[in-house]
């Protein structure tokens, strides 16, 4: 990760206790994982993402506190399933979503440096709403260098950070 401190203080970085786990980018990983895998278990995580096993138990268990994640002890062992996110943050001057999209973006911050740099420059919001400007770009209804010009950026982050989310958008 980059070592600047990211901007903490937009709407999606102070909003409440499930905000919280969207700065870390390994929980991130795993509701990621998690939603493109249903109904697995821990030692299925553990083994695909090469994590520690304490750890696993505890981004898990901190997201099915959260309701990020259900999960079901039918049988032994337990199996975790995603459930769909689609929370709203409004506040005197802003409103943002968290959806599964923002959570794959967040994950992806662990293996591309554009994302984490990103996210240390314009925060969570900030790259909420390059998700919005992404969706646009691959529909073909808007240019990097519009929304350079819109979001107040060189058109080189614009379009490093397009390129970046794309994969997460056409998924």
């Amino acid at each position: 990760m980059a070592t600047r401190d990211a901007n903490w203080e937009t709407p999606l970085d102070t909003g409440g206790e499930a905000f919280e786990l969207l700065r870390n980018p390994r929980k991130a990983w795993i509701y990621t994982y998690i939603r493109h895998h249903p109904t697995i278990t821990v030692q299925d995580i553990v083994e695909s993402l090469d994590l520690p096993q304490r750890t696993v138990y505890e981004y898990v268990a901190d997201l099915v506190d959260a309701g990020f994640i259900a999960q079901s002890n039918e049988g032994r062992p337990a199996t975790y399933t995603a459930q769909e996110i689609d929370l709203q943050l409004v506040t005197s001057d802003a409103k943002q979503r968290i959806t599964p999209e923002l959570i794959a973006a967040i994950a992806r911050r662990l293996r591309d440096e554009d994302i984490d740099t990103y996210i240390d420059r314009h925060g969570l919001d900030g790259l909420a709403v390059a998700l919005e400007y992404t969706h646009e770009h691959v529909d073909g209804t808007v240019t990097h260098q519009i929304m350079a010009r819109e979001q107040e950026l060189s058109p080189l982050e614009a379009g490093v950070i397009l390129d970046a989310l794309r994969p997460i958008v056409e998924a």
